[in-house]
């Protein structure tokens, strides 16, 4: 297999599609044909369709909008490089596959040539790319989520859970977190705030007597949000993050209450198994010195939660998994309490 292959399987293997495509300035970078084509606009156009790359080992690309055809190494090669016709991409192939490796870590593909000549051969990005971060910034990716202007207080209250005391969450801990009631729904509620820290949602986990309600819909949005461009405690947890250069990230809301009361207030929580795009940047906003934490579930096995963890590439991440039976069945982290939380991110293991 040629290098230039291998590279480009690396690429598809590594999910780094959108990350490239961001790296070199485009925009609007979204999924089409359920994932099997990945669209972008370019950094000085106006078409938001303009850049198409196969999500398959090929990695085959058109730029629709230039007539150019080809693969990645010739949408990296108009992008950084100014080469407009064929010639000029087949003479930058190579600086193309260099700035990949250099880029992405595939040093072990790296010419001697390029090696050597590495400050003569630096690209220099097109000059209008530094120009357009403002113009991307103002095009945004995603829809927001709405601010409710009504008070959570007053619709909920703040009326702690009998049951969730019971099992060890103390009263100040959900008076830190707002629980309160829906008397209509029969739902314990929690208010859910976006990065900034203003309401967008509320959950409520069912708390009523129908055992059909409570295995079907124990969980449900009260007032709905988009969970998936959110991180739940990212706003109380952010300055904790940056003091202790570390974060704790959690599959529910409940086990970063329990985190919080036993003094990791540095934890966030997916609301869900899986990081979507838009979580991934709200952790890599964090800083290349933020150290990344998984504690999934039990059910998790490890090889899905080192996929997870490996979104993150070129951050340091950890693994809080249990390997000796601590845990049952589907349950997080913290259901068999303190002690064993203790040891399970005592024992956290590196991910590489």
């Amino acid at each position: 297999m040629s290098e230039l292959k291998a590279i480009k399987e690396r690429i598809f293997n590594d999910n780094l599609i959108k990350e490239i495509l961001d790296d070199i300035g485009c925009w609007n970078i979204q999924n089409e044909q359920k994932g099997k084509l990945i669209v972008a606009g370019l950094p000085d156009g106006d078409n938001e369709r303009s850049v198409q790359i196969k999500n398959t080992p090929s990695l085959t690309a058109n730029i629709r909008s230039k007539g150019i055809t080809g693969d990645i190494y010739d949408v990296i090669s108009y992008i950084i490089f100014e080469a407009q016709s064929d010639e000029e991409r087949v003479k930058s192939l190579n600086k193309s596959k260099f700035w990949i490796c250099k880029k992405y870590g595939y040093l072990e593909y790296i010419d001697e040539f390029y090696k050597t000549t590495l400050k003569e051969q630096r690209p220099n990005l097109n000059k209008w790319l530094t120009g357009l971060k403002n113009k991307r910034s103002e095009t945004p990716h995603t829809i927001e989520n709405k601010i409710i202007e009504v008070s959570y207080e007053n619709q909920y209250g703040i009326l702690p859970y009998l049951d969730w005391f019971r099992s060890g969450l103390r009263i100040s801990t959900q008076k830190y977190f707002q629980i309160g009631l829906d008397i209509r729904s029969e739902r314990v509620t929690f208010p859910i705030h976006n990065a900034a820290g203003q309401l967008i949602g509320v959950k409520g986990r069912y708390c009523g007597q129908d055992s059909k309600i409570e295995e079907k819909y124990k969980y449900l949005y009260i007032v709905p949000c988009n969970k998936s461009i959110e991180l739940f405690n990212y706003h109380r947890a952010l300055p904790y993050i940056k003091e202790k250069q570390e974060v704790i990230i959690v599959e529910g809301a409940k086990t970063t209450m329990f985190l919080t009361q036993w003094g990791y207030k540095n934890c966030v929580s997916v609301e869900g198994d899986s990081l979507s795009d838009d979580q991934i940047n709200l952790l890599k906003a964090l800083g290349l010195n933020i150290t990344y934490v998984f504690a999934f579930d039990k059910d998790k096995p490890s090889d899905f939660v080192l996929a997870e963890a490996n979104k993150l590439r070129g951050r340091v991440k950890y693994g809080a998994y249990d390997t000796e039976g601590l845990l049952k069945d589907k349950e997080s982290p913290t259901d068999q309490g303190e002690e064993v939380w203790n040891k399970l991110y005592s024992s956290k293991y590196k991910i590489t």
